[in-house]
């Protein structure tokens, strides 16, 4: 089945049906089905996909669980999900998917708490996590994405809880915390974030 080919890009059309299992056989590198209507899950044959870089399929109508088998992806740098019915806790998988550089699960209907392995992603530059479903409080485990140009986290769920570190945020353009339960008190590391241009920050801080 087509043993060559590398990328698959149907970007905004008006595709229905399921991701093909039989694609996880390819050799792709690069798949991008953005902005279609699209149904089902992410077919487990994806983690075959041994050099897949980039996964898109943000803006359809996927739902369920993300498969944990998703974990074994070792290039994976991009995966927007983004704008789906998604549902579940992220797999605790995913931890191993340290080649990261952006992130993006907001608008879908997650459950569980943003997961403290997020720390070994430490390549990420790029994390939406924006009306995703999870749940609060922001970990502390975020400040070790010392990479980060763009964080973007709302509406969550669950507990209040303090604003996470900041120090490590030195290359950090965009934070965007809004109706996140935070309490407590603006910290003083706010100033050293001098790449910053943008901030948003919508809760109970002090």
């Amino acid at each position: 089945m087509l043993p060559f080919l590398k990328e698959i890009d149907l970007t905004r059309n008006y595709l229905n049906g399921a991701i093909p299992p039989q694609w996880g056989s390819m050799q792709l590198t690069h798949i991008s089905l953005l902005g279609n209507r699209l149904t089902g899950s992410i077919p487990e044959e994806l983690a075959s996909l041994s050099n897949l870089t980039s996964l898109v399929l943000e803006h359809n109508n996927f739902a369920g669980n993300l498969p944990p088998a998703l974990g074994n992806l070792p290039k994976i740098e991009r995966m927007f999900l983004n704008s789906n019915n998604f549902t579940g806790e992220l797999p605790s998988t995913f931890a191993r998917l340290t080649a990261l550089t952006d992130f993006r699960i907001g608008d879908n209907n997650f459950t569980g708490k943003i997961p403290d392995f997020i720390q070994n992603w430490v390549q990420l530059k790029t994390l939406y996590i924006q009306a995703s479903g999870l749940s609060g409080p922001i970990p502390s485990a975020i400040g070790a994405l010392q990479n980060l140009t763009k964080l973007v986290i709302s509406d969550l769920n669950g507990a209040e809880g303090p604003l996470p570190p900041l120090d490590n945020f030195t290359k950090l353009e965009i934070l965007v915390l809004r109706s996140c339960k935070l309490i407590g008190d603006l910290p003083n590391s706010l100033r050293e974030l001098t790449a910053l241009k943008k901030l948003l920050v919508y809760s109970f801080l002090d």
